[in-house]
């Protein structure tokens, strides 16, 4: 009745309409039990995988995710993730939040990423011989999955914080400045990795690592000598016209296509190229208020699916990723909690806010996901590595409410807001 290119469009319609509306549903649920909606998306992704809907209704499975849709579906994943990631970019801040506290941030962040680095490294180190794929040299492999568990979930973070009307805050400004540090060391260090992968020693990297750094050095030049007329015309309007949208469109799109063609991947370009957007206040939000929505709602429960199709939690059972289950997901949260409390207490911070500042770190949310997927997408490692992965995503994040909590009450959080605010007509006398 259709031909081939029609049967195509009503099977990526329909997988593309049953992801969205599963997404919602869970994403909706989950503040229910007191989580954040992305937790929600990602649990829906595992849902639409092999792991639930693959084992209860393997007809309708191999139906609706058949392997004519996955690469479309994967094409319009990574699409919306570029996008999304250059959303991220334009949002980070790069102003320290006072004089006092500049410090503390910085230092968080690296931390952030040194130590979760160092010990997931010698936590991934007896699993070698059992998870590297052929072909994946021992350090590329080991470096890849400790670099995984250092990601902290930035925007998810500062949505968090905004929730919950923390964000301006000293707690919320610096757990929002070091998680944006920790996201950006954590893309590079990707990069680097990507590279060593694709070419399979340093210095045959360096195809790759020169051109990606001649990209940063362009960007940061010329970005701001085009956009920020432009920009700052659309926030005296309150509006961005057409002109302006479709010249940022093609800029992401050509930043992610000149990414994936040098083997770091495009969202890395899209970060890229939002941090590199002259910061002109009141941009980021007019953006925002056209294009994160239908990023969000219609193209990452895309990825989140994606992510699930590769996730089959049936092979979780075997004993051996049972045991890598456990040991990762001890790593990923210790590493990151020790890394906080530490460099807080060292800061003089309380304990209550050194223990929350903890939770919310091991936030990983949507970022992890996107780097194991590139991680699976150039074979450094395999399936059954991806899916513990994905758990340590899910459980990690799930977990950073809850502990952040434990610390922030109601009343603790309205007292933190009372004391921001009684420090500005202060800050007013003495300037």
């Amino acid at each position: 009745m259709h031909d081939e290119t029609m049967q195509l469009l009503l099977s990526v319609t329909a997988a593309w309409l049953i992801i969205v509306a599963v997404a919602q549903i869970c994403g909706r649920l989950a503040p229910r039990i007191g989580q954040p909606p992305v937790v929600g998306e990602m649990v829906a992704g595992v849902l639409l995988g092999p792991s639930v809907l693959g084992a209860l209704l393997p007809d309708v499975s191999g139906w609706v995710f058949s392997v004519d849709v996955k690469p479309v579906l994967y094409v319009i994943a990574m699409t919306g993730l570029c996008f999304y990631m250059f959303l991220v970019g334009v949002e980070h801040d790069h102003q320290p939040t006072s004089r006092r506290d500049a410090a503390t941030p910085v230092v968080l962040g690296i931390a952030g990423v040194i130590v979760p680095v160092g010990l997931g490294a010698l936590a991934t180190l007896p699993f070698v011989e059992e998870f590297r794929p052929d072909g994946v040299s021992s350090s590329v492999f080991v470096l890849f999955v400790a670099g995984s568990l250092s990601v902290t979930a930035f925007p998810m973070l500062a949505r968090i914080l905004q929730q919950r009307r923390m964000n301006h805050t000293r707690f919320g400004a610096t757990a929002t400045r070091a998680a944006a540090i920790d996201d950006a060391l954590a893309w590079c260090f990707l990069a680097v990795i990507s590279a060593l992968a694709v070419h399979g020693s340093a210095v045959a990297a360096l195809s790759t690592i020169i051109p990606a750094v001649v990209f940063v050095v362009a960007a940061f030049w010329l970005l701001p000598k085009i956009f920020r007329k432009p920009m700052e015309n659309a926030v005296r309007n309150g509006h961005i016209g057409d002109g302006l949208f479709v010249s940022i469109l093609c800029l992401v799109l050509a930043a992610g296509w000149f990414t994936d063609y040098i083997g770091i991947y495009s969202v890395f370009g899209g970060f890229i190229a939002g941090l590199a957007l002259p910061k002109v206040p009141g941009f980021p939000a007019l953006l925002n208020e056209r294009a994160l929505q239908l990023v969000r709602c219609l193209f990452l429960p895309v990825f989140f699916a994606y992510s699930g199709l590769n996730t089959d939690l049936g092979t979780s059972f075997e004993p051996v990723v049972l045991l890598a289950l456990g040991i990762m997901l001890v790593t990923a949260f210790l590493s990151k909690a020790l890394a906080s409390m530490a460099v807080l207490k060292a800061f003089r911070w309380p304990w209550g806010e050194s223990v929350a500042m903890s939770g919310l770190m091991n936030a990983r949310g949507l970022m992890i996901l996107i780097y194991i997927n590139i991680g699976l997408g150039l074979g450094i490692i395999d399936t059954r590595l991806f899916s513990v992965l994905v758990l340590v995503a899910i459980i990690t994040t799930a977990l950073a409410v809850p502990i952040y909590r434990t610390h922030f009450s109601d009343s603790r959080e309205a007292d933190a807001r009372i004391t921001e605010r009684s420090k500005e007509p202060h800050a007013v006398s003495q300037s």
